[in-house]
């Protein structure tokens, strides 16, 4: 730990002490009045009847007082109406919790204290569910949870649970988040909910529809019911930026003998899309008597998604040797002219265009005696995705000048150039295919215990098999006619991109006939293929066999739970292996692995009611987060050329998986029912971090010309189990209901995360980085509300994070805040008029590469990035 955080780590005990004993003081100082009052309890919080987002605040603090462990969570202000439009934004209110932006803009992938999305789980009322995307992403597998497919409309509750209990799935080292859907028996009786919006994307300039609704029903018995929600929602979403396109590399750019980094391409980009999502719910509830209960929930999504990146630029890879007037900043080339050459123009065009299906089935039966509760589950789960993906490039003959200074990517062409100057140079269309299933079983026992120490112990088993699979089939077009005619941009491409970065047109970025490219190339032969991608070819079946044991206790101002949970982990990995082109590989042989591991998870949570409205947390546990999909893969691909000699990929199933025991330490005072202030501490010990890591092997090659075969060392890039490290931080939080209709909610997180450094690291004095850690994250909202009006505005921020490698350089996500603004208007009880505003002030998003230290470097921009504002205007309605 450095210097640095073992400082503040003296701080923190000092005043999680002193809150202590503040704590203590104030519940006696408040004697008086406390005894006048009846002490709340958990019976009494669930007969909260939750109206209004000042309630919401009240019942999830109220969740998180009454846990047995270190949980966070976000409540729904009324049956349809969750506070945020997303999931993964509702999340981001939480301590600790922090999300990143998909291409277009919408939180899809959540961190929780600062490890990455792949390494936190999320169930869906306790269990997982089958994702895929309609993205290029598809051939990139990631155990993290698409988000996309679960509106907020649907959701009751989300839990984060930060430490572990015994009875909940293993997978998770940051956190577990744990969403939860109404069940028909504990809802209102013949209820309604219907939701009409409409989406104004300001960068698009489209209006977009967004209906969901809810219907609840049981019988007068009240032992049978249903509940069945919708919803459609359409995006159209466009972001535009200014970009360093293929890293940076070196050169002696001004000839002293020493090598300066420099851009591989500098220009402008424009994404948009167009998306349609379909998601369905039904749950079906029959209690037959007073002790057996039968819970069955049903999802079924279904997406829609067109979507074009165009990019314009300099294309200064090729030309950097003969660049004139070099400016040179600590190292990095940021501002120089290029004379014309004939691939400097740079004009890349990409389309995409699919769907993704997901269903999810769970049958919960629970049967609960005078004194012990059995409960089965049995599920299915499975999700399918498909996208068709086209791509062109061109190049023109020009000069060019760029500049990087004042951390703004920018270039100016020297030619006048029209889409009729580029030639078309490249392109191909992909059809991606992958699938994704899940099967389980699940039995727990639950028995109570008479008086004592112990009031409870639990146990149970489950199975569970998890496959995944994708494909990738490939075509090359040409370039020319047959009769030597030379293809170029202006088949596909008019008139200037409009309202670039909200600074007019843009003279070098056109818009391109996606719709009329698509036609081309299904109207002409291709000149390779369709063949399968070998590199994208993959088949994983996990087992997974689980089993735990949990005592819980209740004694005097003594709460908690302790217990093990036991998991073994069975692989077979399944894909290709070969040396060669992609399109003409050499040597291909089908490569089957399997592997296998155990882990014997402990866990132990602690709660101490100091006074009436302080609990003081202790958690400690062993935690474990299998490794990505992408990393599993069997197959194995290499090359030789003359220029590079020969350098491979190869996945790696043999990996063990993410490993750390992790430490919770945390008082809370919830100085009345709708308010709390609370500080946290947590420590992570990380045994084994996974990265890539470029290795020697002895590959056979069989020479494409020659046809001879022989034994090459080829360097080798595959993930690997590599050193581990530690993550600690702390969280404070601070929400209260103030006089008058105010309150406020907000919370600061610090997260201090070092991997150890290899021997090379070491030796080149390069820093180790833990991905996706932000070292601060606060959030705040300031709200108002009375019977009719609610208003509150939101900001969220965290500072930077490094989210990748290239090229050898660390890249960073720069630090980003966001203000949003929600209002509603009761225009009668059951009609509700609401207004939403995301991104309120039009933050930009940046990146930035590292140096050879790993660390951000100014002098290295990446992208500029402009999501634009978002607006909605709706009408809620009940019955």
């Amino acid at each position: 730990m450095n210097k640095k955080f073992s400082a503040l780590a003296i701080c923190i005990k000092k005043a999680l002490v002193q809150s202590l004993v503040l704590g203590a003081s104030a519940s006696v100082f408040a004697a008086d009045e406390q005894a006048d009052k009846k002490k709340v309890t958990k019976e009494d919080i669930e007969q909260i009847e939750v109206r209004g987002y000042a309630a919401s605040v009240e019942k999830s603090i109220n969740m998180k007082r009454f846990s047995n462990s270190v949980v966070d969570a976000v409540s729904a202000e009324d049956i349809g109406k969750f506070p945020d439009q997303t999931v993964a934004d509702a999340l981001q209110r939480i301590p600790g919790v922090q999300v990143e932006k998909d291409l277009g803009g919408e939180s899809d992938r959540v961190s929780i204290r600062g490890t990455a999305p792949h390494l936190n789980i999320t169930l869906l009322n306790g269990q997982n569910v089958a994702s895929a995307t309609a993205s290029a992403s598809i051939t990139r597998p990631s155990r993290g949870f698409n988000y996309s497919l679960l509106p907020a409309e649907l959701v009751d509750t989300l839990e984060v649970y930060k430490s572990a209990e015994a009875d909940i799935d293993e997978g998770s080292i940051g956190g577990t988040v744990v969403v939860k859907t109404r069940k028909p028996l504990d809802s209102e009786a013949n209820y309604a909910a219907l939701s009409v919006k409409a989406f104004h994307f300001e960068n698009a300039d489209e209006i977009k529809p967004y209906l969901s609704g809810l219907y609840s029903w049981k019988n007068e018995a009240q032992d049978f019911g249903f509940n069945v929600g919708f919803i459609h929602k359409e995006t159209a979403t466009q972001r535009d930026s200014k970009e360093v396109r293929f890293g940076y590399r070196s050169t002696d750019a001004n000839q002293d003998g020493n090598a300066e980094f420099y851009p591989g391409a500098v220009g402008y980009n424009r994404y948009a899309s167009d998306s349609d999502l379909d998601t369905a719910t039904v749950t079906l509830q029959y209690a037959a008597n007073d002790n057996l209960d039968f819970v069955f929930n049903n999802l079924y999504s279904s997406s829609e998604h067109k979507s074009f990146g165009t990019y314009s630029s300099g294309f200064i890879l090729q030309n950097i040797s003969n660049v004139e007037n070099p400016v040179i900043v600590d190292g990095t080339l940021v501002a120089g002219d290029l004379p014309a050459h004939n691939n400097l123009g740079y004009y890349g065009n990409a389309g995409y265009e699919g769907e993704f299906k997901t269903q999810a089935h769970d049958l919960k039966v629970t049967y609960k005696a005078e004194n012990y509760t059995v409960t089965g589950q049995l599920g299915y789960s499975k999700a399918d995705g498909e996208v068709s993906d086209v791509y062109s490039e061109y190049y023109a003959n020009t000069g060019a000048s760029f500049t990087l200074e004042n951390g703004t990517p920018d270039v100016t062409l020297s030619a006048d150039l029209s889409p009729q100057d580029y030639r078309l140079d490249y392109n191909h269309k992909n059809d991606i295919f992958n699938d994704s299933k899940e099967i389980y079983g699940q039995l727990d026992v639950e028995y109570l215990l008479d008086g004592g120490f112990f009031t409870a112990i639990k146990a149970g088993v489950k199975y569970r098999e998890h496959s995944k699979a994708a494909s990738l089939m490939k075509a090359n077009y040409p370039k020319v006619s047959a009769d030597g005619e030379t293809y170029h941009l202006g088949m596909f491409a008019s008139d200037s991109a409009s309202d670039f970065m909200g600074e007019g047109a843009n003279a070098i970025l056109w818009q391109f006939d996606n719709a009329k490219y698509a036609d081309w190339i299904s109207s002409t032969t291709p000149t390779s293929g369709p063949y399968e991608h070998l590199d994208y070819t993959f088949d994983l079946e996990e087992t997974v066999t689980a089993g735990y044991v949990k005592a819980v206790f209740d004694y005097n101002k003594w709460r908690g739970n302790m217990g093990v949970r036991a998991v073994k982990t069975e692989l077979d990995s399944r894909s290709v292996e070969y040396t060669g082109r992609s399109f003409a590989p050499e040597n291909i042989q089908d490569v089957e692995s399997t592997n296998s591991y155990d882990d014997f998870l402990p866990s132990v949570n602690i709660n101490y009611d100091l006074a009436d409205d302080v609990v003081v947390r202790f958690a400690a546990a062993k935690v474990m987060s299998r490794p990505d999909y992408d990393f599993l893969s069997a197959r194995k691909s290499g090359y030789c050329a003359a220029a590079t000699g020969c350098k491979g990929t190869e996945g790696n199933p043999y990996l063990k998986p993410y490993r750390a025991t992790q430490y919770d330490l945390s008082a809370e005072w919830y100085f009345n029912e709708s308010s709390i202030l609370s500080f946290a501490y947590f420590y992570k010990d990380i045994d084994s971090y996974i990265t890539n890591a470029t290795v020697e092997k002895q590959w056979t090659w069989t020479d494409p010309d020659t046809g001879i075969e022989e034994v090459r060392d080829f360097l080798v890039t595959q993930p690997q189990n590599g050193l581990g490290g530690e993550n600690a931080g702390f969280e404070v939080n601070y929400t209260q209901k103030l006089p008058y209709g105010f309150g406020i909610q907000t919370n600061y997180t610090y997260s201090d995360a070092e991997l150890e450094q290899t021997a090379e690291q070491k030796e080149a004095g390069e820093e180790a980085v833990l991905p996706n850690n932000s070292e601060d994250t606060f959030n705040a909202t300031v709200y108002y509300e009375n019977s009719a009006f609610s208003a509150r505005v939101s900001y969220t921020y965290r500072s930077e994070y490094f989210y990748t490698n290239y090229l050898g350089l660390n890249q960073y996500k720069d630090g980003f805040g966001q203000y949003d603004l929600n209002m509603s208007y009761n225009v009668t009880e059951n009609l509700n008029l609401i207004f939403q505003a995301i991104n309120l002030t039009n933050e930009e998003q940046k990146a930035t590469s590292g140096n050879s230290t790993g660390m951000p470097d100014n002098n290295r921009p990446l992208a500029i990035h402009d999501y634009g504002r978002r607006f909605l205007l709706g009408a809620q309605m009940k019955f």
